[in-house]
């Protein structure tokens, strides 16, 4: 299967685009090829996703005895932090194969990303695309840098601090592809963050919707180092399975009205390409907390989830946040299976209060 440059389109007409992972490897077959005299201007790879992918060469140096090749990023229509970063390559031969980490590469400090500590964050289906590149070109012992300049200032902006990745970004990618609205890269790293958690000896966890979520859990639950605390976004169902593979024994998921309806319907996914909220189901809970005639008739002209929590706050219907976040738990808790032990929390949306917890309300603090 081949397909042309540019990057090609899914079935619903969006373009996928490629990992850092992918641009790294094509910036380093040209590198090598241009060692052997050529100068190309484009290269292409084979991707682990099943095709081969022509790359359009953005930079091309020849710098000492070795020589640099840089690519343009395209993650297609589902841009990350990464989106028209260069991805660069210094490749020269070696007496034998070193593949290292140059400027805005982040640096492994803590266990359970699958690289070694101390080594370059070039996870490891990169790091075996990048060989099986330059092999196509040469057989003799190469030392590859890879580089992403600005890399250190991007990486602010992404977990990798809290995941012991240090001094820059990761080099990512499983398929070489990013899947439009995947968001695949932040989905590797909140995996990724499952797993430094368990390495590093916790069983708990607080999966948590977003960075304010993520601040009122820290309040919440005191009791759980930093560490515990991972930032999913929507990606509750890659926690759970996550959590289940590495043997974390609880994850609480702390969030707002909006995600937590979505659970609450047995979504495991909660973006909003995933679906809207079911706004019937809170309406159906807030007639089984007793609201009044007035409150469910206002209800019934919602357009949001969080007007039914200012209805429920209204009407003082503590049970209506009781019994959603109890459906949530028993969604989430039916969909991993006995372990981990799944609780759940709703948040206000600007004090950070504890609305409802299930089924360990004491656990949780405020």
């Amino acid at each position: 299967m081949s397909h042309p440059y540019p990057p090609p389109r899914d079935k619903k007409g969006s373009r996928i685009g490629f990992t850092t992972g992918a641009n790294a490897a094509a910036a380093a077959k040209a590198a090598a090829l241009a060692l052997l005299g050529e100068a190309p201007e484009v290269v292409d790879i084979w991707l682990p996703a099943g095709w081969r992918q022509p790359f359009r060469v953005f930079r091309l140096e020849r710098k000492g005895d070795g020589v640099l090749v840089g690519m343009i990023k395209d993650a297609g229509d589902d841009p990350d932090v990464t989106h028209g970063a260069e991805i660069q390559a210094f490749v020269r031969f070696a007496s034998e194969d070193r593949l290292e980490g140059g400027e805005g590469v982040g640096v492994v400090t803590k266990p359970g990303l699958g690289v070694p500590v101390g080594e370059p964050a070039i996870n490891p289906v990169p790091r075996r695309m990048i060989w099986e590149a330059v092999r196509e070109v040469t057989e003799r012992p190469l030392a590859v840098t890879i580089a992403i300049p600005g890399g250190e200032e991007l990486a602010k902006k992404t977990l990798n601090p809290r995941l012991g990745i240090l001094g820059g970004l990761s080099v990512l990618g499983t398929t070489g592809v990013v899947k439009p609205y995947s968001t695949s890269a932040f989905r590797m790293s909140v995996v990724q963050a499952v797993g430094v958690a368990r390495a590093n000896g916790l069983l708990e966890i607080a999966a948590t919707t977003g960075g304010k979520s993520e601040r009122f859990a820290q309040r919440l639950l005191p009791h759980l180092p930093e560490m515990a605390f991972i930032e999913m976004g929507d990606f509750v169902g890659d926690v759970l399975r996550a959590a289940r593979k590495v043997g974390v024994e609880v994850v609480r998921v702390v969030g707002m009205i909006g995600k937590i309806s979505k659970m609450a319907d047995g979504k495991t996914m909660t973006h909003a390409a995933g679906g809207e909220v079911n706004l019937s189901l809170l309406l159906s809970l807030l007639k089984e907390a007793g609201a009044s005639p007035k409150a469910l008739k206002e209800a019934e002209g919602a357009a949001t989830a969080r007007r039914f929590l200012e209805i429920a706050l209204e009407e003082g219907l503590e049970l209506f946040f009781v019994n959603l976040v109890r459906l949530a738990q028993e969604k989430l808790q039916a969909y991993i299976g006995e372990r981990p032990f799944v609780s759940v929390a709703l948040t206000d949306f600007d004090e950070g209060r504890c609305l409802a917890a299930w089924p360990d309300r004491e656990v949780y603090r405020g």
